[in-house]
């Protein structure tokens, strides 16, 4: 869908106003409004069914969609900045390819889902520089193994991304902005409901120049339709689609250098889901899903001119990835306040691709497939002052085999207001189409084993004044096996095998509450020790892996506080500071590479919106907002030889009927 059509829709949606209230750039947890009311927060992702928060015994973080559309923040990599046990590395401006390390682990061990469909590629890559949050209801972060409930690449988390549904018989809402590096934002979104259900419509587009002084251009198009029938009795249907069209430039090299005017890739991925629920009387319900992904992808990299000649200076690729997946499980709930859920699962990975070079013109072709069934069960529950939760997974796959995972926890009320967690489990990630089937550039080894990763944390939680002062504390250890590595021996022999191992450890203490009337503060603060435990075939100068040293580009120290002021009336402002400590790296504009120490940063972000007060028919609220994204200029970067952008100032106009 072109940017034109894109903005024609937006401009359709037109008719009053309301403004989301602005909160924290970084919510610690499910937050509700500030007023006097306060349900419950029910969360999904930890058990796979909706569990109320205070009894869920894994460490979740609640992102609200709309409160953090308030604060401005339009991608998933700035939503995630803030979350203990998080870390991003950007290699640029927006649109760049962003990696995320969640407690330590590999940028691969994260499932990320949208509306329960699996957005990694086969292998568990992901690249967060384009998932935005347009007409996003929340973002649910799980921060532990969860295999054992998703299969392959849940191995230090999962993140899943909700859809936001219509709360109104019509509602609609629009939001323009503007800014630095000559960005430019539009979304909007149009919803319905009745009693026979609901369907929401939402577009976006995204573009900017980039901070880079040449080639370095993001578009990003988005549509999104979320539908809920209940017109029969006893079922439920829901269905989601979302499809984003992106491209970026990049003239950067792998060291960072600026030189290339005509580098870029571009992306088309459309992600579908259908489930059904169907009650068979008050205790027993089935459900059904089906998934689908499909990535076309493309890069080029031509000559820049008569005179480029030497070396490496033309590539092309295009990529296709597929993947089906259908689930079906039945949950029955002997008891109040139990449940218990069996399920099987069937799910199809294809992946294709070819590319050329000016060392070898003709395309250099690649497909292979692979099929995985799995089982799994599981029992959640209450009793008393105890939670407890306990799973088993067993997955069969026609490539690599068969793996077994399971995960116990538990959590206890031992006072008023407060609680103890613990857990322990495992994880695993199937090898990359390339390291088992690869034949052109290298040769792939079809006895691979999956990564896996043994883990266990323990935590406390303290709720203080009436609920409004909460105080968590988790430790967490994890231990990662059978890490996949490349070495050269022939060209006919295979060259990666499992024979890498590392760990990480660390402690996340978190806190939230009401300072006074109109002032919320909050802060969170990571300790993580990362440990190469065995090198496997790396060694020498430039190894990005050194037996006793830490994994590259984590930081042993992260440091968020934030404050959310709405004394004034008709007015909130937003303001967060992000400390993260140095991170070991390598500068790789050398051979062999160099190890480097990026040093420690801090970033400060503050936004805000105003409502004047007015607003007529259709639309009922107005608001003019502000976003200040690094204010105070900071040089740093994320990889070395990167740099991150500089200030970044956008302002807006934001209608809606409801808030």
């Amino acid at each position: 869908m072109t940017s034109t059509l894109l903005l024609r829709c937006v401009r359709a949606l037109v008719g009053g106003c309301a403004v989301a209230p602005l909160v924290p750039l970084f919510p610690l947890a499910a937050q509700a409004a500030p007023d006097t009311t306060r349900l419950p927060s029910v969360v999904v992702t930890a058990d796979r069914m909706p569990r109320r928060l205070s009894s869920t015994t894994s460490t979740v973080t609640v992102l609200d969609g709309e409160l953090l559309r308030a604060a401005g923040v339009t991608h998933l990599l700035d939503a995630l900045r803030g979350v203990p046990g998080v870390s991003i590395a950007r290699t640029g401006s927006n649109g760049a390819q962003t990696s995320l390390f969640m407690r330590g682990g590999e940028t691969d061990y994260v499932r990320v889902l949208v509306d329960g469909v699996a957005m990694n590629d086969p292998g568990g890559a992901i690249d967060l520089g384009a998932i935005t949050l347009d007409n996003v209801e929340r973002v649910e972060v799980l921060r532990g193994p969860a295999s054992v409930l998703y299969g392959s690449d849940a191995v230090a988390g999962v993140i899943q991304i909700f859809t936001r549904q219509a709360r109104a018989p019509l509602n609609a809402r629009i939001s323009l902005r503007a800014g630095t590096y000559a960005t430019s934002v539009a979304d909007g979104s149009i919803g319905m409901r009745s009693r026979l259900g609901s369907a929401t419509l939402g577009v976006a587009h995204h573009e900017s120049e980039g901070m880079l002084a040449f080639n370095n251009q993001y578009r990003n198009d988005v549509v999104s339709l979320l539908g809920e029938s209940t017109a029969l009795t006893r079922t439920r249907a829901n269905f989601s689609l979302r499809h984003s069209d992106n491209a970026f430039n990049y003239p950067t090299d792998g060291a960072g250098r600026v030189v290339d005017r005509n580098a870029g890739r571009a992306e088309r991925r459309l992600s579908s889901n259908l489930e059904v629920t169907r009650a068979f009387g008050a205790r027993v319900e089935g459900v059904i899903s089906l998934g689908a992904l499909e990535v076309h992808g493309r890069s080029t990299d031509l000559s820049d001119g008569p005179a480029d000649t030497l070396g490496f200076f033309s590539y092309r690729s295009v990529g296709v990835v597929r993947r089906r997946n259908a689930d079906a499980r039945l949950i029955v709930r002997p008891l109040a306040g139990q449940s218990m859920s069996v399920g099987v699962e069937y799910g199809v990975e294809r992946q294709r691709s070819a590319d050329s070079s000016n060392y070898d013109v003709s395309r250099n072709r690649f497909a292979a497939s692979r099929i995985t069934r799995a089982a799994y069960a599981q029992w959640v529950g209450d009793a008393g002052r105890a939670s407890y939760s306990l799973g088993a997974r067993y997955d069969d796959n026609d490539a690599y085999g068969v793996f077994r995972t399971a995960r116990v926890s538990a959590a206890y009320r031992l006072w008023g207001g407060g609680r103890v967690r613990s857990a322990i489990g495992g994880g695993f990630k199937a090898p990359t189409f390339f390291e088992t089937f690869s034949t052109a550039f290298s040769v792939g080894n079809q006895t691979l084993r999956p990564e896996r990763s043994r883990a266990w944390e323990v935590g406390i939680e303290q709720q203080l004044a009436d609920s409004r002062v909460g105080i968590t504390a988790t430790f967490f250890d994890q231990r990662f096996r059978d890490l996949i590595q490349y070495t050269y021996r022939s060209p006919s022999e295979p060259n990666y095998f499992n024979v890498a191992a590392a760990s990480s450890r660390g402690l996340e203490v978190e806190a939230r509450g009401d300072a006074l009337r109109g002032v919320t503060l909050w802060g969170n603060v990571t300790a993580l020790r990362t440990r190469v435990d065995n090198a496997g075939f790396q060694s020498g100068a430039g190894a990005t892996f050194v037996n006793g040293g830490r994994l590259l580009r984590r930081p042993p120290l992260t440091l968020a506080l934030g404050a959310l002021f709405s004394r004034i009336p008709r007015t909130r402002i937003d303001f967060a500071v992000t400390r993260v400590g140095t991170r070991d790296d390598r500068d790789f504009s050398g051979f062999p590479a160099k190890p480097v120490v990026l040093p420690a940063y801090s970033r400060v972000d503050v936004g805000g919106d105003f409502t004047p007060g007015f607003g007529q028919g259709f639309w009922r609220f107005t608001a003019v907002t502000l976003r200040v994204e690094n204010g105070l200029a900071a040089d740093y970067q994320d990889i070395a030889n990167f740099s991150a952008p500089g200030r970044v100032i956008l302002v807006g106009l934001r209608l809606g009927t409801l808030r």
